[in-house]
């Protein structure tokens, strides 16, 4: 008897929590997505052998990818708009393309390479508008924290090579196209920035000869899919 009581309750208190379960699955999706980066140019500005000094860096074109699992708000969601919130992980990577250090005047340095890395977590809100077509724009804003690496030379051989992880913040804006039911190909832009990101600079020998910093924008163009289960 005590057996099938507790047979009983079991086979209850799974049927309770199916619904539970099926709810917090619902609308859940996978988007990934690649495209074109680009670094906006960089001010770092800091104390370089015991004066203010700045390191002006142009970045070339580069890549970036990510990838995001999100969830559509039932709550937050009427017949006009639909709230998603994600998280999503992403990264890109540029090369240096010129630096021009005020310590030596106005000329551009010689014999610039390295690259400027960035992995990236953000938590996104974004806001899809219904329409009657398979397309829907969108909007977001995304709040995390970025990972930078920067590891460039130039000149004799002096370096920005540190690693510094700051707050970060991104919009997106975008299309998608419904392509079936449950997958949708998309076309977005983001604009992130990593905020006060720092790095020591180093003499040819190793030596630190000082720190710099700046915030570093960055504006994307994503291709990707976005699969909903």
């Amino acid at each position: 008897m005590v057996k099938r009581i507790i047979l009983a309750s079991a086979v209850l208190g799974l049927s309770a929590s199916a619904p539970v379960a099926q709810s917090l699955t619902d609308d859940l999706y996978v988007h990934g997505f690649a495209g074109y980066s680009n670094l906006q140019d960089s001010d770092f500005t800091g104390t370089v052998n015991g004066g203010p000094e700045s390191v002006d860096t142009d970045f070339d074109g580069g890549f970036g990818l990510g990838i995001a699992i999100g969830k559509e708000i039932p709550q937050w969601s009427n017949d006009s708009i639909a709230t998603r919130v994600e998280l999503e992980l992403s990264y890109r990577d540029n090369d240096v393309d010129g630096v021009n250090f005020s310590g030596n005047g106005p000329a551009s340095e010689v014999n610039v390479s390295g690259d400027v890395t960035q992995t990236s977590l953000f938590a996104n809100v974004l806001v899809d508008f219904k329409t009657a077509s398979a397309l829907t724009p969108y909007v977001g804003l995304g709040l995390g924290v970025a990972y930078t690496d920067l590891d460039f030379s130039y000149g004799p051989g002096v370096e920005l090579d540190d690693s510094d992880t700051n707050f970060a913040a991104q919009i997106i804006a975008g299309v998608a196209y419904d392509v079936s039911e449950n997958t949708a190909l998309t076309l977005d832009t983001r604009y992130s920035r990593a905020f006060d990101v720092s790095s020591d600079r180093l003499a040819p020998n190793g030596a630190l000869t000082g720190t710099v910093e700046d915030d570093i924008d960055a504006f994307s163009i994503n291709f990707g899919v976005r699969q909903r289960f």
